[in-house]
């Protein structure tokens, strides 16, 4: 309720509240502006999916495995003629994190809960 009051006046106070008002909400909105609201949206109901179906643990666990493959094509995708420093090769900090995942996620399935 409070957070709503500090919406609601900021809304009223600003300039932006005031653009809203006149050329309303959706003023300038595309198809493609629906695209990255419709992915987060289904997203988070496949998030709710795989953790009421596998749970919480093997969610994180994939959350995991998923930021390790990242990194790795992260990587292998980079180019040497970057500008951001990244010459194409895996930091001491992803192997390490990538090793800790992988050993995590051994010994869960090795070790399991009783």
């Amino acid at each position: 309720v409070v957070s709503l009051m500090f919406m609601l006046t900021s809304t009223i106070r600003s300039d932006d509240g005031k653009r809203i008002r006149q050329e309303g909400f959706f003023h300038n909105w595309t198809p493609q502006t629906l695209i990255p609201i419709f992915t987060n949206a289904a997203g988070g109901i496949v998030v709710g999916l795989v953790t009421k179906y596998a749970g919480s643990v093997k969610k994180g666990f994939a959350l995991i495995f998923g930021l390790v493959l990242s990194g790795i094509l992260q990587a292998a995708s980079s180019s040497n003629g970057n500008d951001d420093g990244n010459n194409g090769s895996l930091s001491l900090e992803h192997v390490v994190g990538g090793l800790l995942a992988a050993f995590s996620l051994w010994m869960h399935s090795a070790f399991p809960a009783r």
